[in-house]
């Protein structure tokens, strides 16, 4: 078994080797914002554990003795190795791919599209878990999360990115072909897109939702039978099929802005219901947090950009 080592303590060391590296007691004090008084009060200490004088005080200016001739390089080696090893750390830190924690759904219609432009814009490099369980941050799989909530994330430093709505979507050649859909009864001649909430406690944003929020407006969607229609497990693939022209979905605003933009997609009706939240989630901690704000306010300045592109309707 290897035998424990015995070392002065650490202060006593830092002590001695600016006051030998400075030849001054005042200026190691100043470098180590401690008083003078504490400096030679370390080296005293440090004489003491290794029964030799390290400074000849008198004449001033005071000069090393043989024995702190002898202990000076080592420490100064040292030390000089070890803000050059965590200087390389922190830089691979910096230079490895920032982790984000984030749904399958934003994952890949939103982030993943703007990948390319998060680089051009930030020379940010991101990572992406994409799963419907958020990261634990504390066990240092990701840098950060991406959640869709009602409520902040609770002990965490949280901030909100975008809340969105859900709207009716569907590809501009069916509504310019199909029957015409001006009201929300018209709904009833197309085929109605579903997709799976995997959060049924948080009043999801269904069909049977929308269909009777609107009732107040026009009667006439009762007639509308939600249980027909295409079904999927996720939304990202319920928005592929709106895109191919098989019916009409309702889906989040924030994950078809860009596809409204490009008119790839159009809103029949401008009608909605509320979604949640998306939170930009971190502990308060985290060594990158520079990097997280500056993904934080890139994701902002999209979103705005998003909305401010995005068509209000179909016939816009």
């Amino acid at each position: 078994m290897a035998s424990m080592r015995r070392l002065p303590p650490l202060n006593a060391l830092r002590a001695f080797e600016a006051a030998a590296r400075h030849m001054s007691f005042a200026r190691a004090a100043d470098e180590l914002a401690v008083t003078p008084t504490a400096i030679s009060h370390q080296i005293r200490l440090l004489e003491e554990i290794t029964g030799q004088a390290l400074f000849r005080r008198r004449p001033r200016p005071i000069t090393l003795t043989e024995a702190g001739a002898c202990l000076f390089p080592v420490l100064r080696d040292g030390f000089d190795r070890f803000a050059a090893t965590v200087a390389g750390l922190r830089a691979d830190a910096d230079h490895s791919p920032l982790v984000v924690s984030t749904t399958t759904a934003f994952a890949s219609r939103w982030l993943v599209p703007r990948l390319a432009k998060l680089k051009s814009d930030t020379d940010l490099d991101l990572e992406i878990d994409a799963s419907e369980t958020a990261a634990n941050l504390r066990s240092g799989t990701a840098d950060f999360v991406v959640r869709y909530r009602r409520t902040p994330v609770p002990d965490l430093e949280c901030r909100e990115l975008a809340r969105d709505r859900f709207i009716p979507v569907m590809g501009p050649a069916l509504l310019a072909q199909g029957p015409p859909v001006t009201r929300p009864a018209d709904l009833a001649g197309h085929t109605l897109i579903h997709f799976r909430w995997k959060r049924p406690d948080l009043d999801p944003p269904t069909w049977d939702r929308f269909i009777t929020e609107l009732r107040t407006s026009d009667p006439d969607v009762v007639a509308i039978d939600t249980t027909r229609g295409l079904r999927f497990s996720e939304e990202p693939h319920a928005i592929e099929a709106a895109l191919a022209g098989q019916g009409v979905a309702l889906v989040s605003d924030v994950l078809v802005r860009r596809e409204l933009a490009l008119g790839t997609l159009v809103r029949p009706l401008d009608m909605s219901i509320e979604g949640l939240v998306y939170y930009v989630a971190y502990l308060a901690e985290v060594p990158r947090r520079s990097a997280i704000e500056s993904f934080l306010l890139w994701a902002r300045d999209e979103m705005a950009d998003d909305g401010d592109a995005a068509p209000k309707t179909g016939g816009d």
